[in-house]
């Protein structure tokens, strides 16, 4: 098997929730509390069937694509999640330190606290630092910033 020159990139994760949760009042609080936690943003879905909610997460090309369901809704156990990689442990506890401010206007936050983990390889050794936050959606994300140091 060859290696392809350039791997895919993730650039979207579609789920189908409760359409209760993308009701109005629904819909204001996903699109609060990932505008003030994450920075996301709201996109058109003028030309999309089923009015769903598309949360930009960064580029226009990267987004969550949350669509309403009235029988066939996406349930989960609780740590069932996606991942995003952030670019710098300080970073990381920014976004959860917003998350638990939020949390204490809403318990409907969820978080599962900070955390880290060495994995020590050959040639290097690497800390993941990691949390989950959780909001109205089935699935929770986990943020992630892994570090590389060399072994010793």
């Amino acid at each position: 098997m060859t290696s392809p020159s350039v791997r895919p990139l993730l650039n979207h994760v579609a789920i189908t929730v409760d359409a209760t949760v993308l009701d109005e009042a629904g819909r204001a609080a996903l699109l609060d509390f990932f505008g003030e936690v994450f920075g996301w943003t709201e996109g058109d879905n003028s030309t999309e069937r089923g009015n769903p909610l598309i949360l930009y997460t960064g580029r226009q090309r990267q987004f969550l694509y949350l669509l309403p369901g009235t029988d066939d809704f996406l349930r989960s156990p609780p740590l069932d999640h996606f991942g995003l990689e952030v670019s710098s442990r300080e970073e990381l506890v920014a976004i959860l330190g917003r998350a638990k401010a939020y949390r204490d206007k809403d318990e409907r936050v969820t978080i599962i606290d900070l955390d880290e983990m060495v994995t020590h390889g050959p040639r290097s050794d690497f800390t993941l630092t990691n949390a989950y936050i959780g909001f109205l959606m089935p699935l929770m994300i986990e943020l992630q910033y892994i570090e590389e140091r060399p072994s010793d």
